[in-house]
């Protein structure tokens, strides 16, 4: 894949919804265990939304940042990052529901900051962890939602789906 839309796509293709969705109606066959083949043809049909604007900017700040937090082994922060990355998507997916819920995240995020190029490793840890912290206080509603997002219905079933 290429194109302008890449961080974009790497973010919902690896949530826990499109992954969901491909197991559940395009999967190419269980490779090992929990392994699955991508095949061109199946992933031409998944149901892709197409975003752009501030939308779509969350999720290449936040692809962005577990880029860098993975190969550093801040698992907490990757972990959380990631779990974002999936309400996001529920979110895409699911607005009304989120919305009865009182569950929604983007309105709540406020603008991520992004990485540059000209940034050092430092400063981009720095900005990382800066965000990290103002998104994972006990006291943000992003976190709160988050922690409490199986209580929609549609969101519980695709966790527990995801989870077998």
């Amino acid at each position: 894949m290429t194109g302008d839309s890449v961080k974009y796509l790497t973010a919902v293709l690896n949530s826990q919804l499109l992954t969901f969705a491909f197991r559940a109606f395009y999967a190419g066959g269980d490779l090992r265990g929990n392994t699955f083949r991508y095949k061109k043809v199946f992933l031409e049909n998944l149901p892709i939304i197409n975003l752009s604007g501030e939308g779509k900017i969350c999720f290449e700040c936040l692809v962005d940042y577990l880029q860098l937090c993975i190969p550093q082994d801040q698992k907490l922060q990757a972990a959380y990052f990631e779990q974002l990355i999936d309400g996001l998507v529920y979110e895409l997916y699911f607005p009304e529901e989120l919305k009865k819920a009182g569950k929604e995240i983007l309105p709540h995020l406020g603008q991520l900051s992004p990485l540059t190029d000209s940034m050092s490793k430092e400063k981009k840890l720095a900005v990382i962890e800066s965000e990290f912290d103002r998104l994972y206080d006990p006291g943000h509603p992003i976190r709160n939602n988050l922690e409490t997002l199986d209580s929609v219905e549609e969101v519980r079933i695709i966790q527990q789906a995801v989870q077998r």
